[in-house]
């Protein structure tokens, strides 16, 4: 993965301006990455030299420490990068970061010397500073120039040694650097896994605390929602109660009105039924006596406040009648009564008026004219005129009316009329009623 320089560039820079500046006395920096990314940061700066340095190290990491270091022989700042990577770190980090030395190299663009480091007894200033003077170009100072004796020419040999195991490669100390850096894996394993089983525990507990928060949340919902559903329910079983009382009451109400009425009725019933039953058997007991005299005896008991029946309709005096009269006038002769038709059919026929005879053109049917069946009336006395009866429809008034009189009595008559009306119409009361 490439090396990430834009996150923190101004910090970088400034610290990077700082160690090549002359006019600041810092001269050293160490830059290192933010946690396992591959962000570059500032770590820290200082004016102590390589020795202050070397304090910042860490073996579980891997960083990049640039320094100002003066060179000896020509007295010039020469600037040294140590490139420092920790004896702890895996080596899956090692891969990871082993590209970015180029692109940090690129970024710090004064570098005289690049110098490895793995831990701090590689980290030696003499050693570092000797590395400068060989970079320079020159092995000689203008200040400590001195005279070398020449020592004499000895015979030509040569300088091989014998290469020992034992000296080049210490075995002890490999293995006590191997076991440490082992050792140090598993406590920072053990550390790591004891900081993720605490974590674990830590949610696990706030998990059980908001469980058991939400329960009891929930519990005391359901149990208001079913405090509410039980009011409300007991609400409508009394007020069913109530309605059922009430339709109760209102039915035993309506049932004994209902018997009081038919009580009643029952009663003025009963109370007609006899009263129609006495007024029936005293008008048997009483039918032995003449009729004529008992409706004539009513009517005289009948109070004066009755209204009396109309009187018969008058004669019609003019035109022919009145000229026929004005011929018997002179004749002292009383005159009969007109006498009512009965209802026997075959003494006289109904009378028909003649129907309008019906012309082409629509127009207005004319009316029927008015016929009068007229006689011409015999000195000694008229003839009688008979009136239409239809069959289907009787007239019973007209059938019981007494004779007409003739107009000269009609007022000396008239009191002897309205009392046969009157005795008439008793009989005809007494007859609906026997029938009912």
């Amino acid at each position: 993965m490439a090396l990430d320089l834009r996150k923190n560039k101004d910090s970088l820079t400034n610290a990077y301006e700082k160690v090549i500046s002359d006019k600041d006395d810092t001269n050293w920096a160490l830059f290192g990455y933010e946690g396992q990314t591959t962000v570059l940061k500032v770590i820290e700066t200082g004016n102590g030299g390589i020795e202050e340095m070397a304090e910042e190290l860490s073996s579980g990491k891997m960083l990049y420490a640039y320094c100002r270091v003066q060179d000896p022989n020509t007295g010039l700042f020469k600037y040294v990068l140590i490139h420092w990577t920790g004896e702890s770190v895996p080596e899956n980090l090692k891969l990871k970061y082993t590209s970015h030395l180029r692109d940090v190299q690129s970024f710090l663009k004064s570098i005289h010397v690049t110098f490895p480091a793995r831990c701090e007894e590689d980290i030696d200033e003499d050693e570092i500073v000797k590395k400068v003077a060989k970079s320079s170009g020159a092995n000689y100072s203008f200040h400590k120039e001195q005279s070398k004796p020449v020592e004499p020419a000895g015979p030509v040999g040569t300088d091989y040694k014998r290469v020992v195991p034992t000296k080049e490669i210490n075995i002890n100390s490999r293995d006590q650097f191997w076991a440490k850096a082992e050792k140090e894996e598993i406590e920072r394993q053990n550390a790591e896994k004891l900081r993720v089983e605490e974590e674990r525990k830590k949610a696990e507990v706030e998990r059980k605390e908001r469980e058991m928060r939400e329960t009891r949340e929930r519990e005391k919902k359901i149990s208001e929602h079913s405090k509410e559903v039980t009011k409300l329910r007991q609400f409508e079983k009394k007020a069913e109660v109530e309605n059922r009382e009430l339709e109760q009451k209102r039915w035993e109400q309506m049932q004994k009105e209902s018997s009081i009425d038919e009580n009643e009725r029952g009663h003025r019933s009963d109370q007609l039924r006899k009263e129609r039953a006495a007024e029936a058997a005293q008008l048997v007991s009483s039918s032995s006596t003449n009729a004529r005299d008992f409706f004539k005896q009513k009517s005289v008991e009948r109070p004066s406040s009755v209204q009396k029946a109309p009187p018969p309709p008058k004669k019609i005096r003019g035109g022919f009648l009145e000229n026929e009269s004005n011929n018997t006038a002179a004749t002292p002769a009383r005159k009969e009564p007109i006498k009512l038709p009965t209802s026997d059919e075959s003494s006289s026929k109904p009378f028909r008026q003649p129907e309008p005879v019906r012309q082409q053109e629509p127009e207005p049917e004319p009316e029927p004219e008015a016929y009068s069946n007229y006689t011409e009336e015999q000195p000694s006395e008229p003839e009688q005129v008979s009136s239409p009866v239809f069959s289907h429809t009787p007239d019973l008034l007209r059938s019981n009316l007494p004779p007409r009189q003739d107009s000269d009595n009609e007022e000396d008559n008239e009191q002897e009329w309205n009392d046969s009306k009157v005795g008439e119409s008793l009989k005809l009361y007494f007859i609906i009623f026997c029938f009912n």
